[in-house]
């Protein structure tokens, strides 16, 4: 029997096949899998010597991780979450637009998950998603929201 070969997995992720990969091509190859921090990026990059990587769902409710892995590949450092845009803003604006286009109904429904994803790990957010699942109206939806924010940092 062969040796074992060991694994280096962080959640799903199976870096060592994405390093044998960019090992065996000449091509370009994009890393993707677990990428929810800059540390997660980079290592990503290091272990993997991929020519870049791609993220999918550690984006959903942290449309600021692209600008925060950027500013950290580049310099090192990590930005400070005062300087990205309040939640409750990109919340409202993302509603909006969304509103824009498939319209006030459809759009509050599919809201919701994006709310909770917007939201997860806040103080008090589930019960706050609970108030969302039964709101049909923007305006609604707007006013619960703003109070929540309003109430986390008051």
């Amino acid at each position: 029997m062969g040796e074992a070969k060991k694994i280096i997995s962080y959640g799903k992720v199976d870096l060592d096949s994405i390093k044998q990969i960019k090992e065996a091509v000449k091509i370009p190859v994009i890393g993707n899998g677990d990428i929810r921090s800059e540390e997660d990026a980079l290592r990503m990059l290091e272990y993997t010597g991929c020519d870049g990587i791609m993220i999918g769902r550690g984006c959903l409710g942290n449309p600021w991780i692209f600008t925060k892995i950027e500013h950290f590949l580049k310099t090192g450092e990590k930005l400070n979450n005062a300087t990205l845009p309040p939640k409750l803003n990109t919340i409202l604006k993302h509603l909006n637009l969304l509103i824009d286009h498939k319209g006030e109904k459809i759009a509050v429904k599919e809201m919701r998950k994006f709310i909770a994803w917007y939201t997860k790990g806040i103080p008090d957010s589930a019960e706050l998603r609970n108030k969302i699942n039964h709101l049909n109206e923007r305006q609604d939806v707007e006013e619960v929201l703003i109070k929540y924010f309003n109430e986390l940092h008051s």
